[in-house]
């Protein structure tokens, strides 16, 4: 795992001592203080490698969007290229280019080519990437062609600087955070969450919970705690903080704790959660 060589043998060693498996003498007053330390280690792993995850992803469109300047946004070419993007990360559900008018021009995969033609002006990081001509990282959003991702854009320049339009990768954030999240919940009984700072789910152990806003959610409605947490990480970007909830798998109410960190692209945040039963 990309960034985790660093931390795996504290993770190790940790959650064996925390299981008592290995014959060391660790106080009662001390397991707090070293299950704190695992969760740490454990929170930097996974934000270091969605962090880098990101970036790749970037690179990427950017690198796509420097070819297509010199081709096409259209045509076998253009095609070519967004096939190696498709390729490039197995998170990655499309790869398109619009015009100055939102309009889609070259799709890929197979699939995606219904939109081609289709003006995407009705989405808002699509707007935002015309209007700016910047590159940009959406928040969670419905695809024009079905499912739901979040998107990577562009923008397209000419050898000689002229803005063409727009290259826009969309993205599974669940097949993205899943092999960092799932290897570290592997090491030790915590949980990881992972939410756009204005509290929109993108990873949980829950599938159910994935993509509900957490404001003006029934299901946390009956837990302050949660909306004190979410309205504390929605401006702050690491933070400790604990809070009731419902065990995952279970309708058992529960005290929780949870260390947050940050992962960032071109502006958009997502806050990552390391959570764990206070014991």
């Amino acid at each position: 795992m990309t960034g985790s060589g660093h931390f795996l043998p504290i993770i190790v060693i940790l959650a064996l001592l925390g299981a008592g498996c290995v014959h060391a003498p660790v106080a009662p007053g001390e397991m707090p203080a070293a299950r704190h330390h695992l969760m740490q280690q454990l929170l930097h792993g996974v934000t270091g490698h969605l962090q880098a995850s990101l970036s790749s992803l970037d690179d990427t469109c950017s690198e796509a969007a420097e070819t297509l300047g010199s081709t096409s946004l259209s045509g076998p070419r253009a095609d070519a290229t967004l096939e190696r993007v498709v390729s490039s990360h197995p998170s990655i559900l499309t790869a398109i280019t619009y015009d100055m008018n939102g309009t889609v021009l070259a799709a890929e995969p197979p699939s995606a080519k219904v939109i081609i033609g289709r003006s995407l002006l009705d989405q808002e990081q699509v707007r935002q990437a015309i209007g700016t001509k910047k590159p940009l990282m959406s928040g969670y959003f419905t695809l024009a062609q079905g499912g739901e991702g979040v998107a990577i854009a562009c923008p397209v320049l000419s050898r000689e600087g002229k803005f063409l339009g727009v290259v826009s990768t969309t993205f599974s954030p669940r097949m993205l955070i899943a092999p960092a999240a799932g290897e570290a919940m592997a090491y030790a009984p915590f949980i990881f969450n992972i939410a756009q700072a204005d509290g929109r789910i993108l990873f949980h152990p829950d599938p159910s919970l994935v993509g509900k806003p957490t404001f003006n959610e029934t299901t946390f409605a009956r837990f302050p705690g949660i909306l004190d947490l979410a309205h504390r990480y929605s401006s702050e970007r690491s933070g400790y903080a604990t809070f009731s909830f419902s065990r995952t798998g279970s309708d058992v109410v529960v005290e929780k704790e949870t260390f947050w960190d940050t992962v960032s692209l071109h502006g958009t945040e997502w806050r990552v959660m390391v959570i764990a039963e206070k014991e």
